[in-house]
């Protein structure tokens, strides 16, 4: 008796900048600024004021603090005591992922519930191993061993799994920003299927304004405020990972992949997908394809 068990295909992207582990002294502070990433800290030692959107919160030994990509907020040591730290700033492609980190501006999980989890601190542990053994002046550059660089990014997307894990745990209620009502998640949804329902005909946001009784300005923030990022960045990235699927998956032509994503020509696809990348699409194809076509029974 055989018993398959299937899982989905996984094609997310995660964007990993900024990876830090370090200590700064009483008095220190970085200026208020935003950047487009989810920015997550882990105090390590001591304490440290972060004011988001002109709230404070302090973080004390074991805390972490996610910050929601594209908040105001500014980092102060302002206590008698050296601030210890870690902290990374990351992007994920995934759609339910963005939708649950971006419905508050910040969530602030206390040492308690990070000590619940059990893994955490071994993966920043880990992390923290890995840094130390790397180059002091730019870790991120050929001084690491590409299985370094694997395991520091598998350690990162686990941290982040086992924070997903203790939001989804804390609640509606503990939620520190503006709740997104199921009105507006529906009308997000609504056109972010339409978007992707769309991709071959290179829909405009107006477009799908106006087919949804909506005004272009009030689609996008709805969008936006649901799943983080513009519906423009959206279709980007949703074609990016049917691009990358469809190469890896299947065996069309460069041609009629480009057609099915809208693109105006193989040319034009070959140089969006470069600027994408950094690979053309054929590099970007597996060197076994040929095999796993004369052995039909590789699936």
């Amino acid at each position: 008796m055989q018993n398959v068990i299937g899982f989905p295909n996984m094609t997310s992207t995660l964007q990993v900048t900024g990876i830090q582990i370090g200590t700064f002294p009483p008095g220190w502070e970085y200026p208020r600024h935003h950047h487009h990433l989810y920015e997550l800290l882990c105090c390590l030692g001591g304490e440290v004021e972060q004011e988001i959107n002109r709230t404070t919160v302090t973080l004390k030994l074991g805390d972490l603090l996610l910050i929601n990509a594209g908040e105001r907020h500014k980092t102060t040591n302002a206590s008698s005591m050296d601030y210890e730290f870690f902290n990374v700033h990351f992007d994920l492609d995934d759609l339910d992922i963005r939708s649950l980190l971006g419905t508050a501006s910040y969530r602030l999980i206390s040492a308690s519930e990070a000590a619940h989890s059990g893994r955490l601190s071994r993966y920043i542990g880990e992390i923290r191993e890995l840094t130390e053994q790397m180059p002091s002046e730019k870790p991120s550059d050929d001084g690491a061993r590409l299985e370094d660089k694997l395991l520091l990014q598998a350690n990162i997307l686990l941290i982040i799994r086992e924070v997903l894990a203790l939001i989804r745990n804390q609640g509606e209620d503990r939620m520190n920003a503006s709740h997104v009502t199921p009105l507006a998640a529906d009308a997000a949804h609504a056109i972010e299927e339409r978007l992707s329902l769309g991709l071959a005909e290179n829909l405009s946001i107006a477009q799908v304004a106006k087919e949804l009784n909506m005004s272009r300005s009030q689609c996008t923030k709805l969008f936006v405020k649901v799943y983080g990022l513009s519906p423009r960045q959206y279709i980007s990235r949703r074609k990016l990972m049917l691009a990358k699927e469809l190469l890896v998956t299947s065996y069309l032509p460069i041609s009629e992949i480009a057609e099915r994503l809208g693109f105006q020509s193989a040319s034009h696809f070959s140089r969006q997908f470069r600027r994408w990348t950094g690979h053309s699409p054929t590099a970007f194809k597996p060197k076994h394809q040929g095999n796993a076509q004369e052995n039909p029974d590789l699936t």
